[in-house]
């Protein structure tokens, strides 16, 4: 059978949109939240913000939280080019058209929420994108744009792999902004159309003469973190006082390595080397190599910025005890442990002992290197009558690092079998039990007070 030619509707080559017979009953509640929406840009071109124009608390009225603010665009926009200029003049460079910033105002974030720079990737550049709630902080918002500026300055050519900015570096130049005597990042009443916008103002009192005041008076009488802590925080030092202790080192820091020579011009060839590297450790040493001979020597020099800074060493008032219970913490090493498989991970510390038995090497090794500048540092700080037992903890781990190197690297050849690594593990274990039990009989008791004159001695119960 023949089946009969079938033959197709010719196709509309201009094709008119479909209107609606009639408009969506929800049309009010699909256009309510762009109603009293803006979008402002900066002077510079750069920063476009998305927003509402007059932002209110989430709790109300009665729920006012003194520390935060409340943004619209304009403000952002206007406070977002004062602080880009501000970071180029820190680090001595000219005003240059950087890539775009697209930032958003969401009002339903809460003002704790995170706020992740997402960077886009293009033929042309780089592209950045910014989420903010419209009731912050003012640090989070100075830092949120602070991290923006340094990506935009490390982005200049274009790479493979995405720029990973130091936490200390954003937070030590957001902690110098926030300092600035004649910088106004927060405007009081940004104008738009002659309508006024609700906003608050930060007023920032610093003396002229005395950046670092801040940072002074929050670490004299605090211990302040190693620079290896610094570099690499555990989130322990993100929380709570420790996140303020924090803060005033990476401040400290910054404006040193400022103060150093030619240090804008050092920090800023820094920066924009961090593409070409994996971590920014090589970067640091490869730009203050004639300074620094390795990152011991930068320990040291931040054990001195830090007794200039405070006019006393802080852990010449230590007593024996609190020495003992110092170095008792330096061995601890953060880790996250989960229960069950379905719970969040908890925040714990763990034992030398307890690493070396139940993390790979991969990991270990650049953890107990840096436990090690730690334990050298120490020596520096402890009490004499502690040296042996500094010595003697980074003298085990020392020669755990180097077995288990040589066993790494090993090349068996015929005949010949490849080292096992339970052995070296256990003896380094043994030797840490060791080297433990000796610190424990060492530590001085507590000595409990004694009953006044009069006062009747209990007696223990059966």
């Amino acid at each position: 059978p023949v089946v009969p030619p079938r033959t197709a509707p010719p196709r509309n080559t201009n094709p008119k949109p479909v209107v609606p017979t009639r408009l969506p009953d929800n049309i009010d509640r699909l256009l309510k939240h762009r109603a009293g929406y803006k979008t402002a840009n900066s002077q510079s071109s750069q920063f476009t913000v998305f927003g509402p124009v007059s932002p209110k608390r989430r709790g109300g009225i009665l729920d006012v939280n003194a520390d935060t603010i409340l943004i619209a665009p304009d403000h952002v926009a206007i406070a977002a080019d004062r602080m880009r200029f501000a970071i180029l003049k820190q680090l001595g460079v000219r005003p240059f058209l950087g890539g775009k910033v697209k930032i958003r105002l969401d009002p339903t974030l809460l003002p704790a929420a995170t706020v992740p720079v997402v960077t886009v990737r293009h033929l042309s550049g780089y592209t950045y994108e910014l989420t903010l709630p419209c009731e912050i902080d003012a640090p989070k918002l100075v830092r949120a744009l602070v991290q923006v500026t340094l990506l935009d300055l490390a982005n200049r050519k274009p790479q493979l792999r995405d720029t990973e900015i130091p936490f200390w570096l954003t937070v030590g130049f957001t902690q110098i902004l926030l300092t600035e005597p004649d910088l106004v990042l927060v405007i009081r009443k940004p104008e738009s159309g002659g309508k006024e916008m609700a906003t608050e103002e930060v007023i920032r009192t610093v003396r002229r003469h005395d950046p670092l005041a801040g940072a002074r008076a929050r670490l004299n009488g605090r211990r302040a973190f190693d620079f290896s802590e610094i570099s690499m925080p555990s989130p322990s030092h993100l929380r709570g006082e420790n996140w303020k202790d924090f803060q005033a080192c990476s401040h400290l820091l910054v404006n040193r390595l400022l103060t150093l020579p030619m240090g804008p011009q050092r920090l800023q060839g820094m920066i924009r080397q961090l593409p070409e590297s994996l971590n920014w450790q090589t970067v640091f040493m490869k730009i203050y190599g004639d300074l620094f001979a390795d990152m011991l020597v930068v320990e040291k020099w931040w054990a001195v910025m830090i007794v200039q800074l405070t006019g006393q060493n802080q852990y010449q008032n230590w007593t024996l005890l609190e020495a003992v219970e110092k170095l008792e913490d330096l061995l601890k090493l953060p880790a996250e442990l989960k229960l069950n498989s379905a719970d969040s991970p908890l925040e714990a510390e763990i034992t030398l002992q307890q690493a070396l038995r139940g993390w790979d090497f991969d990991v270990q090794r650049p953890t107990l290197q840096q436990k090690i500048n730690q334990l050298i540092v120490a020596r520096l700080k402890m009490p004499r009558q502690l040296l042996p037992f500094v010595n003697e903890y980074g003298r085990i781990l020392e020669m755990y690092l180097a077995k288990r190197m040589r066993v790494a690297n090993f090349k068996p050849r015929r005949g010949q079998a490849r080292p096992k690594v339970a052995p070296i593990i256990d003896e380094a274990v043994r030797l840490l039990d060791g080297a433990d039990r000796r610190l424990l009989l060492f530590k001085p008791e507590v000595a409990t007070p004694k009953p006044a004159m009069g006062t009747p001695v209990p007696t223990p119960t059966n």
